[in-house]
């Protein structure tokens, strides 16, 4: 069943906010939509990191994994169990690299639901304790759409932009 999950805006550098409204405009994609594909294109390549990320927090909160999947997605993760003994350690994560977004006014895109499977709901909240150090949700969401743009601008969105705009193929 899917969940839906009120996001009121998405951080986003310029260039970030360029590219979104690009792919939404150019593309086809659904301004109110696009976020929701980013998440899932995210754990598409990254699912193993989350998956073994989960099955550590829960053992290290001496949690059995339905539980601890349950509370991920009927509560949230401030409800899981506290660490047994200490938070374990992750490994490198896959935001790693990218920096938190600036939160000032400038860079606040207004956004609204996003809808996903509850499984890649539950790893988005796997995603905030492995990743986010404390971050929000929309930290986390604002830093895989800038992953996201940044991995595959070059490769994916730009090339079909710039051949519609010529009227070319290739």
């Amino acid at each position: 069943m899917p969940s839906t999950l009120r996001i009121n805006f998405i951080y986003m550098q310029p260039e970030t906010k360029e590219r979104f409204t690009a792919a939404s405009e150019n593309l086809g994609w659904p301004y109110r939509t696009l976020a929701q594909q980013v998440i899932q294109a995210f754990f598409k390549k990254h699912r193993d990191f989350y998956v073994e990320a989960a099955l550590k927090d829960a053992a290290a909160r001496g949690m059995d994994e339905g539980d601890y999947y349950r509370v991920l997605r009927d509560v949230g993760e401030d409800s899981l169990v506290r660490y047994v003994s200490g938070k374990p350690g992750f490994g490198p994560a896959p935001l790693d690299p990218v920096e938190p977004i600036p939160t000032g006014e400038d860079f606040k895109q207004k956004y609204n639901t996003i809808t996903l499977s509850s499984y890649n709901y539950v790893l988005l909240r796997v995603a905030k304790i492995a990743d986010a150090d404390g971050s929000s949700l929309t930290q986390v969401i604002s830093r895989m759409v800038k992953y996201h743009f940044d991995t595959y601008w070059a490769s994916n969105y730009e090339p079909q932009i710039l051949l519609d705009h010529a009227c070319k193929f290739r």
